[in-house]
């Protein structure tokens, strides 16, 4: 199976530093996006650790086995025991943590995994899915349904998340196997894409320019930042084919 990807990520409009970080490492299989959170640079520490710590602990296991679900959520607990650590002992990163959402390909095959709000999107003969659950306040009702999706988009809840990595000392991951289908295209995330843009119209741009992934992850962010660009935007697209 051929594997193409692009990745991109912008700092948006209202934000004056990026604490979004993603990986792409086709060797090994993995993309990932993290959006971190907390005081001056914690964020962006806690984010850019994360996905380095994951892709590290993968590249050192997966050379005695193959990958797999379990491998997946344990090198992303082991990057939560190395967020904890630093924010309990540096000075100024107390509470600081990230959200991280990603797939590990595995031979025909996929898992994705995810921590927080940040998402994983399957498209498939044009219809869009997501694959990964938002660890949210807004997600957890409407899971309940508590709320409906309009109501959702304009809750002050919105942006609270239930779940991150290294804001406590223990974290449970989720994670979904799924099988490839020839064509399918994954987009992973930060909520900066989709606090801002519609499922459908994700869709409309990846149909209409699915081909050229880096032209299409320029104008999902160009179109996030165009509604506002509130937040930081992080974009990573992978085809199979």
């Amino acid at each position: 199976m051929n594997i193409k990807f692009s990745a991109k990520t912008d700092v948006g409009r209202k934000r004056r530093l990026n604490e979004d970080s993603f990986c792409v490492a086709e060797d090994i299989g993995l993309f990932l996006v993290a959006d971190g959170m907390g005081g001056h640079a914690g964020g962006e520490i806690a984010s850019q650790t994360t996905v380095e710590v994951v892709k590290m602990s993968l590249i050192n296991w997966l050379k005695k086995g193959p990958p797999n679900s379990e491998i997946f959520a344990r090198a992303i607990q082991l990057a939560n025991k190395a967020v904890f650590e630093m924010a309990e002992k540096g000075h100024g990163m107390k509470g600081m943590g990230t959200t991280i959402a990603g797939i590990l390909v595995c031979n025909g095959s996929f898992v994705s995994a995810n921590v927080g709000d940040s998402r994983v999107y399957r498209i498939r003969n044009n219809r869009i899915e997501q694959l990964s659950q938002d660890h949210s306040v807004v997600g957890m009702q409407l899971a309940m349904g508590l709320i409906t999706e309009e109501a959702a988009k304009k809750s002050a809840y919105k942006n609270v998340i239930t779940r991150a990595v290294g804001t406590k000392g223990v974290v449970e991951v989720d994670t979904r196997d799924e099988e490839i289908v020839r064509g399918d295209l994954i987009l992973i995330c930060s909520d900066g894409l989709t606090s801002l843009v519609e499922n459908n119209d994700i869709l409309d741009i990846i149909v209409r320019d699915g081909n050229n992934l880096d032209n299409t992850c320029e104008e999902l962010i160009g179109l996030a930042n165009f509604n506002g660009g509130d937040d930081n935007i992080t974009v990573v697209l992978v085809k199979f084919s």
